[in-house]
């Protein structure tokens, strides 16, 4: 291998791509700084992308995406040259429709259950993401009540889907009891007053 070709060799090995997704896009990103537009050349086909990229030593930068997981709409496609980057523009032709690599034959690709701009991983990363999954998991970890107000949602639920006798053991278990005590079961509760329960190390005592 000549030096030339070792240089070339070693620009292209350092160049790092990366992809995701949207409802009507696959994004490609090309981390490659400071280029000029008129040194990049993408060709949009059905089924494949070809990028050649004129770098500032001398050789060239090809990344050839061939064939495509799915079809793509060329004359929809497009590029930008960045400051740090090439993003690619891959238009859908089947929008909606999840793609599970990028190329290849894609065994198992999903959908995207609503009209979104979520963006939507793996690219080249090992491990595949759900990207809206977690979005959502987090959501409900925030939307979780804490403390008191936990103890009243646990109530209400608890009260809600209960029966008459259930309800009224809860109602006068929990009232009796200054909040102490919650009992569901009716023919206990109702031999007598609940008596007020402070947890261990307290001591329950009544304003004056």
């Amino acid at each position: 291998m000549s030096t030339q070709q070792s240089s070339a060799f070693l620009s292209q090995s350092r160049v790092r791509h990366e992809w995701y997704q949207n409802e009507s896009f696959v994004i490609i990103s090309i981390f490659i700084k400071n280029l000029k537009k008129e040194v990049v050349d993408v060709y949009f086909a059905d089924r494949s992308v070809s990028v050649t990229v004129k770098m500032p030593t001398g050789s060239d930068y090809s990344l050839e995406l061939d064939p495509l997981a799915h079809e793509i709409s060329p004359k929809e496609s497009k590029f930008e040259v960045l400051s740090t980057k090439i993003e690619i523009k891959i238009k859908k032709s089947n929008i909606g429709v999840r793609w599970g690599v990028l190329e290849g034959e894609d065994l198992l690709p999903g959908s995207l259950e609503k009209p979104s701009e979520k963006l939507s991983y793996p690219s080249s990363a090992k491990h595949a993401k759900n990207w809206d999954k977690l979005e959502k998991e987090i959501s409900k970890e925030q939307d979780k009540p804490e403390g008191e107000a936990a103890l009243n949602s646990l109530f209400q639920q608890l009260y809600r889907d209960a029966d008459d006798d259930t309800k009224k053991a809860m109602l006068k278990s929990y009232t009796e009891s200054n909040g102490t005590c919650l009992s569901t079961n009716w023919s206990e509760v109702n031999k007598g007053k609940v008596e007020t329960k402070p947890p261990e190390g307290m001591i329950a005592k009544k304003w004056e």
